[in-house]
C-alpha cells in the first residue's frame, strides 16, 4: 500500500514536472492556423499609460519573433485608448489578424463595460476570436471565466491573484487563461522606500473600491507598515469613472491633504494620477514631501522622487509576454505557462526633485541608481 502511494506521487510529480518543461521548451516561432491568420483581440478597461508601455514592449517583442514583418513602430509612452493597436491593424502581419472591431476600451466607465464584455464574450463562444489580449484589472476580470475557453493573456494588472483573476501565482486555474504576477513586488517597493527615506507617516491616496485598494497596494502598505513601525494614512479620490475633470480635482485635493499629515507619499496606480502625474508631482513638492511611484520611472520623468527603472523591467516584460504569446498560438495551454516575472530593484531618482524637497539622496543609492533625472 505504502509503495502504491509513493508510486502515485512520484507519477504525479513527473507528470507535473513534464507540463513545466514542455511549457519552458515549446515553440513560440511565427505559424498561421491552418493556412489562415490567427484572429487576436483586445480588450481594456481605460487608457492608462502602463498599458501603454507593455504594449510597447508586446510588439517590440512580437517584431523581434517575426510574428509582425513591419518594423518602426510609434514611440508611444503616454496613456491612449487602445495603445499601438491603430498601428497594429496596419501593419498587416503575415501571420495576426487585427480588426478595429475586435479592439475594445470601456473608458473606465461600468456601463460601456458591460455592453463589451458581452459583445467580446459573445464572439468568444462563436469561435470568432484565437486569442485576447485582455489589459489590465477589468479585462482579466472580465475574461478569467468558465464562460469561453478561447486563450487569454491577462497583462499589467497590479495584483492579479487579490482580483479574483487567477487561482495562484502557480496556477491561474483556467486552462485558457496565463497572467503575470510579481508577489512581492510592492513590499519590496514600499521597503525600499522607507529604507531611503525613513519616514514615520506614510500617505497614500485610493478609490475605496474593493479594485481601488488593490490598485493602491494598501494590504502591503500596512504590512510593511506593521514590520517597520511608521503609520499609513489616507485619503479616498473617485477614480474609476467616466469624468476625468471630476476625478482629477478629487485626486488633486486629495494630494494636497497628504502633504499636511504624512513625511512622504506612495503614489499608486490611480489613473488621475497616471493622467496628471506632473501635477501631482508639483503638489507633492510644494509640501516638501518624499515620493514613491509604484508605476515606475515615467513618474519619476514627471517629477517624484524615486522609483523602480522601468527601463530595465520593461523590454525583458516585452519578451517575456511575446514569448508567452507566440507558445500559446503554437499550442501551448496557457494554464501551463510560467506567470512569475519579476521587477528588477533598479532605481530612478529626479535629483531636482530632491533639489526642491531638501532630499539628500544617499551617495550609495545614487551609485546604483539606473535612471537619474534632473542633473
Amino acid at each position: 500500500m505504502l509503495k502504491t502511494k509513493i508510486f502515485g506521487v512520484v507519477l504525479l510529480i513527473v507528470s507535473f514536472s513534464g507540463v513545466f518543461i514542455s511549457s519552458c521548451f515549446a515553440k513560440n516561432e511565427p505559424r498561421l492556423n491552418n493556412g489562415k491568420k490567427w484572429r487576436v483581440a483586445y480588450y481594456e478597461g481605460g487608457p492608462f499609460s502602463e498599458y501603454t508601455d507593455t504594449m510597447r514592449t508586446l510588439v517590440a517583442g512580437l517584431i523581434e519573433l517575426g510574428w509582425i514583418t513591419k518594423e518602426n513602430p510609434p514611440d508611444y509612452h503616454q496613456e491612449m485608448p487602445k495603445p499601438f493597436l491603430d498601428w497594429l491593424i496596419k501593419s498587416n502581419s503575415p501571420y495576426l489578424s487585427i480588426e478595429p472591431e475586435n479592439c475594445y476600451s470601456a473608458n473606465w466607465d461600468d456601463k460601456v463595460r458591460v455592453k463589451f464584455k458581452n459583445e467580446l464574450l459573445s464572439k468568444l463562444k462563436n469561435g470568432a476570436i484565437d486569442l485576447v489580449i485582455a489589459m489590465g484589472t477589468w479585462a482579466g476580470q472580465d475574461l478569467a471565466s468558465n464562460d469561453h475557453s478561447i486563450p487569454v493573456m491577462v497583462l499589467s494588472t497590479s495584483d492579479p491573484i487579490r482580483a479574483g483573476i487567477i487561482k495562484s501565482a502557480e496556477d491561474s486555474g483556467f486552462d485558457h487563461v496565463t497572467a503575470r504576477v510579481d508577489p512581492t513586488r510592492y513590499l519590496r517597493q514600499i521597503r525600499m522606500f522607507h529604507r531611503i527615506a525613513g519616514f514615520n507617516t506614510l500617505g497614500i491616496a485610493f478609490e475605496n473600491s474593493p479594485d481601488g485598494k488593490i490598485y493602491s497596494a494598501l494590504n502591503e502598505a500596512r504590512q510593511v507598515a506593521k514590520e517597520r513601525n511608521f503609520q499609513i494614512v489616507t485619503c479616498e479620490v473617485h477614480d474609476s469613472i467616466p469624468d476625468f475633470t471630476e476625478s482629477d480635482q478629487s485626486c488633486y485635493q486629495c494630494y494636497r491633504e497628504l502633504i499636511k499629515k504624512a513625511d512622504a507619499v506612495y503614489v499608486t496606480a490611480l489613473a488621475c494620477a497616471d493622467r496628471r502625474t506632473s501635477e501631482i508631482a508639483d503638489i507633492l513638492k510644494n509640501g516638501s514631501v518624499p515620493s514613491f511611484s509604484l508605476l515606475g520611472s515615467k513618474g519619476v520623468k514627471e517629477g517624484l522622487l524615486l522609483s523602480i527603472s522601468s527601463d530595465s523591467g520593461y523590454a525583458e516584460l516585452g519578451r517575456y509576454n511575446s514569448d508567452k504569446f507566440g507558445k500559446i498560438l503554437n499550442g501551448s495551454m496557457p494554464r501551463t505557462l510560467n506567470q512569475i516575472f519579476r521587477d528588477p530593484l533598479d532605481i530612478a531618482v529626479n535629483l531636482e526633485t530632491a533639489k526642491a524637497i531638501h532630499f539628500d539622496i544617499p551617495k550609495s543609492i545614487l551609485k546604483i541608481a539606473t535612471e537619474i533625472y534632473g542633473e
